[in-house]
């Protein structure tokens, strides 16, 4: 009798996504086909936020008892259907919540973002 082994190695998907900072404001655009990146948000910040670690010089191991330069940003999501969300950070950087803007055009989310209350 022989039998057969076999491995499966299952791996999420890569996210996939644009952001970049336009003044005040971080926005990041879905790109995924499914309008799966709000639900990984978590982890889609905290690569973000090595990114602007590396780009500012902050370094979490000796910087931790001050702000996150993430958490200085008013952050826009562009989910796949369009709509603008505000993301909320902590000061470490991390992901708090969302507020749904319903709104489909940049410039207002933009200005939407910088008032509402996160």
């Amino acid at each position: 009798m022989t039998s057969s082994l076999t491995l499966l190695t299952v791996t999420p998907s890569a996210l996939q996504y644009n952001w970049g900072i336009d003044g005040l404001v971080l926005w990041i655009e879905d790109l995924s086909s499914d309008n799966s990146l709000l639900a990984r948000m978590p982890d889609l910040l905290q690569r973000i936020g090595f990114a602007i670690e590396l780009q500012t010089g902050w370094d979490h191991r000796y910087d931790s008892g001050t702000l996150h330069p993430l958490y200085g940003y008013r952050i826009l999501l562009r989910d796949g259907t369009g709509l603008w969300h505000a993301i909320r950070v902590d000061e470490a950087g991390r992901f708090v919540h969302t507020v749904p803007l319903e709104e489909l055009d940049y410039e207002i989310a933009y200005d939407m973002v910088m008032w509402v209350d996160l």
